[in-house]
């Protein structure tokens, strides 16, 4: 689904509502949504829009300051797949990432433009 603007999940969920399955039933049921909340500590030796496990928070993750800056706060995920609202970017700085995830370029910390 390209053009979506991912800023928004409420817009992504009156999208997904309105996506039926072949019997013509709501593909998702989204009346029993779940939130989910990880938590995420500063580690400056982790690299740009990397995660790695938190060796002292167990299920947590370790980021660099720039990653969780760049982060989207709220991210709107529906089953296994993360691939239907996926959007892939290439920023001025030569990366390519997944804007469905970013507020800013999370390598070199540069605006999205769309």
């Amino acid at each position: 689904m390209k053009n979506i603007h991912h800023d928004d999940p409420n817009t992504i969920k009156e999208i997904i509502q309105k996506i039926e399955n072949m019997a013509g039933m709501p593909a998702i049921d989204l009346e029993l949504p779940q939130d989910v909340q990880v938590k995420i500590r500063v580690n400056e030796s982790v690299s740009p829009a990397k995660f790695k496990s938190d060796p002292l928070i167990p299920g947590g993750f370790i980021a660099n300051s720039l990653t969780i800056r760049a982060m989207r706060p709220n991210l709107f995920v529906v089953g296994d797949s993360l691939e239907d609202l996926s959007e892939i970017y290439e920023c001025a700085c030569g990366q390519e990432f997944d804007i469905q995830f970013w507020k800013i370029c999370p390598y070199c910390a540069k605006e999205i433009k769309c």
